[in-house]
């Protein structure tokens, strides 16, 4: 139980980084439209390719750091991106597809630590871990 506690752990911690992460960009980066101008296989996931424009007129074409499966993009879908000032290739996108994302990873881990918890709380005061 000990594993399924340390994996619940580090996905609770990465979802919640991920939450932190969004609310920091919304804050003080940059908005813009970009497009989704391709789709690639990495493991098990599906992320996109993403090309926008900054501010200077730099046109951009970044892998998205989130992924998912099956792909929550389609090739030549419209974008809302956010992207950090000083540095353009470090970049969200904005819509839900991907709070959800980060919401799951919070909710699973949560879930993987009640469970252990749950198993290893051994019903009188002591814990079996």
């Amino acid at each position: 139980m000990v594993y399924l506690l340390i994996v619940g752990l580090l996905l609770s911690g990465f979802g919640l980084f991920k939450v932190i992460d969004r609310k920091r960009f919304k804050k003080f980066g940059v908005k813009t439209s970009g497009v989704v101008s391709d789709i690639v296989l990495s493991g098990r996931s599906y992320y996109p390719i993403v090309s926008y424009e900054t501010l200077d007129g730099v046109r951009m074409e970044e892998e998205y750091s989130l992924g998912s499966m099956p792909s929550a993009y389609r090739k030549g879908e419209s974008v809302k991106v956010i992207y950090e000032q000083g540095d353009s290739k470090n970049f969200i996108l904005d819509n839900k597809s991907s709070e959800y994302i980060e919401f799951g990873f919070m909710v699973a881990g949560l879930i993987m630590i009640f469970i252990s918890c749950y198993y290893s709380y051994s019903g009188d005061g002591s814990w079996d871990f």
